[in-house]
């Protein structure tokens, strides 16, 4: 660099000398010693130094003894150095334009692939379209330069004519270059715009991982589809953070239309598996309720009860209709939430009619004593007294616990309530919590489930493997 600003200080220095002799000696080559300095100044700038370095040294020497004849007032020697230097700079400027056009071109793709990458096409399409512009414009020159080139070593007759096709060879050659160099420019500033905007891609990223996780939870895991998509994604954040948004959003786009299927799916198997659930769960309240005499309860001071469990009820079987119909329409998400209502409704319901049950049996005990021990005996062994088939000791202070269809109905805060789990009813988001992954619904537990119970104290932690 510092040679260049060197030799470029020097032919300053010479062009000014030569203007000097303009005056007193006409008869001096200014002329050709000012076309002479231009076309090694320009040689200089295209780095015929790098690519044409004895073509570049011959043309700046005879440059200079150019000058120095001219200072001598020797206008034969000081014509024929210029004469030479200008044919030396144009011999290098021809050695080094088509390498350089070459390579400018190359750094011109690379740059605008780079920007491409980036996506800047979608975020500044005009700066992005201005660099294609620039560059298909150096394409074009580069053609017709080696075209012109190519006519300019055929011709062998006309020296004048010969000349004048190199000339206009290497200013084409010239042309194409500062095309390129122009497109590369454009394309990265147009990349750098695009980087700064990368933040919709990462939304975008964002939502897609949003809705696979939905499709993870309906799904209970182990669903290889989302396992992909979720490589596919955090694959997608890499292209990002290397700069390369055209290929995350394409991969986004991807996993974006291959999870909304897969959430479908799997809503759509929840949304299934839910309604039975609550089938289940009404048939079961409604058989229950069957078994109760109306007559009983609606002549007795229980009917308030009663009438709020028929209410319940009903409501109950209502949500149950309304989550079949959307079902059969795709409603998905509106058929889950009808089927929870409806769960939630009949347990409600179940827990009202055990109540109602107790209350008969506190009347029949006013009426017969032998009853009352027959009562007590049964609602013991079917409630309140402790199953040790139903409990499992683990290690750690951890138990076992086996959901049974019992009257009344297990729900979590009863089995907190037992004497051989918590005998504390408030304790049952304890087990709750130990067992997030097997209960969706804190109000729904099934016979035959099993229940991890923690330790009364301390932290929760992890079940043992047992």
């Amino acid at each position: 660099m510092l040679r260049k600003e060197k030799t470029a200080v020097f032919l300053s220095g010479l062009v000014l000398f030569s203007i000097g002799f303009v005056n007193c000696a006409q008869e001096l080559p200014v002329k050709e010693l000012a076309l002479a300095k231009s076309q090694v100044e320009r040689a200089e700038r295209l780095s015929a130094e790098e690519y044409a370095p004895e073509e570049f040294s011959e043309a700046k020497k005879s440059l200079i003894s150019a000058n120095e004849f001219a200072s001598q007032e020797n206008a034969s020697d000081s014509k024929k150095n210029a004469d030479y230097a200008i044919s030396k700079a144009y011999d290098a400027l021809e050695k080094t334009l088509p390498k350089l056009a070459a390579k400018s071109r190359e750094e011109a793709v690379t740059a605008i692939d780079a920007a491409d990458e980036a996506y800047a096409s979608e975020y500044t399409p005009e700066e992005f379209k201005k660099a294609v512009t620039a560059r298909d414009a150096g394409e074009t020159k580069l053609a017709q330069a080696d075209a012109s080139l190519a006519s300019y070593l055929r011709e062998d007759k006309d020296e004048t004519a010969k000349e004048l096709k190199r000339t206009v060879a290497l200013q084409e050659y010239e042309d194409a270059h500062n095309h390129f160099v122009e497109a590369a420019k454009i394309s990265q500033d147009a990349k750098k715009v695009a980087l700064d905007r990368s933040g919709s891609i990462r939304q975008s990223a964002d939502e897609v991982d949003a809705v696979l996780e939905k499709a993870y939870t309906y799904s209970k895991g182990g669903n290889p589809a989302i396992d992909e998509e979720k490589a596919r994604v955090a694959s997608a954040r890499e292209d990002i953070a290397a700069g390369r948004l055209k290929t995350a959003d394409e991969k986004i786009k991807t996993a974006r239309l291959a999870s909304a299927s897969i959430l479908k799916t799997a809503v759509q198997d929840h949304a299934k598996n839910r309604n039975l659930q609550a089938k289940e769960v009404v048939e079961d309240a409604n058989a229950r309720f069957g078994e109760l005499n109306a007559e009983t309860y609606l002549k007795s001071n229980a009917k308030e009860s009663y009438a709020s469990t028929q209410e319940n009820l009903g409501a109950s079987n209502e949500s149950l209709q309304a989550s079949g119909n959307l079902l059969e329409q795709e409603k998905f998400d509106d058929s889950i939430a009808q089927s929870e209502e409806a769960i939630r409704l009949a347990e409600i319901s179940i827990d009202q009619i055990e109540t109602l049950k107790g209350k008969t049996t506190v009347a029949k005990k006013d009426r017969t004593a032998v009853e009352t021990d027959t009562t007590k005996k049964t609602t013991t062994e079917e409630g309140d007294k402790p199953a040790s088939s139903q409990v499992e000791e683990l290690s750690g202070g951890w138990k076992r616990y086996t959901v049974e269809k019992s009257n009344p109905a297990d729900c979590l805060w009863r089995i907190a309530d037992r004497e051989d789990i918590y005998s504390d009813a408030k304790l049952w988001p304890r087990i709750f919590e130990a067992n997030r992954k097997s209960i969706r619904n804190k109000n729904l537990i099934y016979p035959k489930q099993k229940l991890n119970i923690p330790p009364k104290t301390g932290k929760i932690g992890n079940a043992p493997k047992q």
